[in-house]
């Protein structure tokens, strides 16, 4: 199966956010934007809200919201009520600060949403619950601690995807995320490893020809 890249955008600059937004649709290669959220609670960082971005085009792209956050609820209430416009193909919760993993997961499906569960880079998979698992589409896995982009890949992330693999063939069929640490020397590692999509940030973002390090990077995955 051909592995899902997405862009990353994670940044407190609204305007930033937009133009990265920008690029990746007019790149016309990618098929969605992960846009993180993060509150200044679960993390230090601070970006803006879903509802900031509904005035943006975002032309064939779709979102994966990553939600860094207390209480990732609370933000799912806020899309459904503000942003039923916006092309939203899943939405993942960290479970750090998350009260009912169920109720989230099940929450973010009735919006016809993808439903997937964040795990930090040292919260072990035994976190999530066990009812949880037979909810999700996806699993969401950071590859370096959650907060800021540019961070290398931490190399124990490939006994976790190796380890959420095994858990999955014993259960519901989802798709194994990736984020942080993600770039051209990565990629084929984590794929090779059992990932089924990735999203880069700074491989495109910092990149002098967005497009350009959009293609290398593709070319470097099956």
């Amino acid at each position: 199966m051909k592995l899902d890249v997405t862009a990353n955008v994670l940044t407190g600059d609204l305007q930033l956010a937009k133009r990265q937004i920008e690029q990746a649709k007019q790149s016309g290669l990618l098929p969605a934007v992960q846009i993180d959220i993060i509150d200044g609670v679960f993390a230090d960082e601070h970006t803006f809200t879903p509802q900031d971005l509904v005035d943006i085009d975002f032309g064939e792209l779709q979102i994966d919201f990553h939600l860094m956050t207390e209480e990732p609820m609370d933000y799912v209430w806020e899309m459904e009520e503000y942003c039923r416009h916006l092309p939203i193909r899943s939405v993942f919760g960290q479970i750090e600060k998350m009260s009912y993993q169920e109720a989230f997961l099940e929450e973010v499906k009735k919006q016809d949403w993808k439903a997937g569960l964040a795990l930090d880079l040292y919260t072990p998979l035994d976190e999530i619950e066990e009812n949880s698992w037979e909810w999700m589409d996806a699993i969401l896995l950071l590859g370096a601690e959650a907060g800021r982009s540019g961070q290398s890949l931490h190399p124990s992330i490939f006994d976790k995807i190796k380890a959420t693999r095994e858990q999955i063939q014993k259960g519901e069929p989802m798709k194994i995320f990736i984020d942080c640490g993600v770039n051209h020397d990565t990629v084929v590692a984590l794929q090779a490893a059992g990932a089924d999509s990735v999203t880069a940030n700074s491989a495109f973002n910092k990149a002098s020809n967005y497009k350009q390090a959009v293609e290398e990077f593709l070319s470097h995955v099956s």
